[in-house]
């Protein structure tokens, strides 16, 4: 499935609803609650980024994809997740955080699916295996190379599409939304 949608602000609105109250709307309700994600980012300009431990890294305009999973309740549940990613005001924790929050960045999709156990190291080893990835990117938490690749394509629908690809190939039944704005 591919839902094309609004751009959506992640910031509480004027009725001064927190996020994870964001949670069971349009767009993000159509995600399974649990799971794994992948999403895509588009950096508009490159350059010279600072993330977290690993340093300053040299970032190519382009568009890349983020592997993880949720696997919790409220903000740790799949959902909680990909709404973490598409704020850029946030205290910067992890890896991707630095990624999703520059100026030079935004979120433009998801690829998700429903699973009741950690398979984001699957899925991005299987995306690694096909593209250019980012070492020690996002798997403090693991022994993966990277959870971060640079994709090939200069579309946002075809990102999806080689994504949700690797999904099928995996056995898992993706569910994708785009972000435009």
């Amino acid at each position: 499935m591919l839902y094309e949608v609004e751009a959506m602000t992640c910031n509480p609105g004027s009725d001064f609803r927190h996020d994870v109250d964001r949670l069971a709307e349009p767009p993000l309700n159509i995600l399974p609650k649990k799971g794994v994600y992948t999403v895509i980012i588009h950096v508009v300009k490159g350059g010279r980024m600072h993330i977290g431990s690993l340093g300053i890294m040299d970032v190519m305009e382009g568009f890349y994809a983020y592997t993880g999973s949720g696997l919790g309740r409220g903000a740790l549940s799949l959902r909680g997740r990909v709404l973490r990613h598409l704020e850029k005001r946030k205290k910067l924790k992890w890896h991707i955080d630095y990624l999703t929050s520059s100026k030079s960045s935004t979120v433009v999709g998801v690829v998700a699916s429903m699973v009741d156990k950690r398979f984001e190291c699957t899925i991005a080893s299987a995306i690694n295996s096909l593209t250019k990835c980012i070492k020690g990117f996002g798997c403090s938490d693991c022994k993966c190379f990277s959870h971060l690749a640079f994709l090939p394509h200069q579309d946002v629908n075809d990102c999806i599409n080689f994504i949700k690809d690797i999904y099928i190939h995996l056995g898992l039944t993706p569910i994708s939304i785009t972000f435009s704005s």
